[in-house]
């Protein structure tokens, strides 16, 4: 989920790990340095921006999605609200 990056303040030493993302864009992936879970991203395609992964937060039950990107790649038991739009990649930038 995506969030504004003034909205989120990050305490402890995470580690990053850089990959190229398909928008040719880098996209730093942070956990956390102690036992590795998964924690956010941050994607050059959008700076002000910070992407959380939904598992780590105490309450993901709060937030409710308003899209759903890269469906081509969910596993077949995964399910999508029929009142969110889907893409199957990311949607178009206008």
């Amino acid at each position: 989920m995506y969030v504004p990056a003034s909205a989120v303040t990050i305490t402890g030493e995470p580690r990053y790990y850089a990959v190229t993302g398909e928008s040719g864009k880098k996209i730093s992936r942070g956990f956390c340095a102690t036992c590795g879970s998964p924690l956010f991203f941050k994607a050059d395609a959008f700076p002000k921006a910070i992407g959380i992964r939904p598992a780590s937060l105490d309450d993901p039950s709060i937030f409710k999605p308003g899209v759903s990107v890269y469906t081509s790649s969910a596993p077949a038991w995964a399910t999508f609200s029929e009142r969110v739009p889907k893409f199957p990649k990311m949607p178009p930038m206008n």
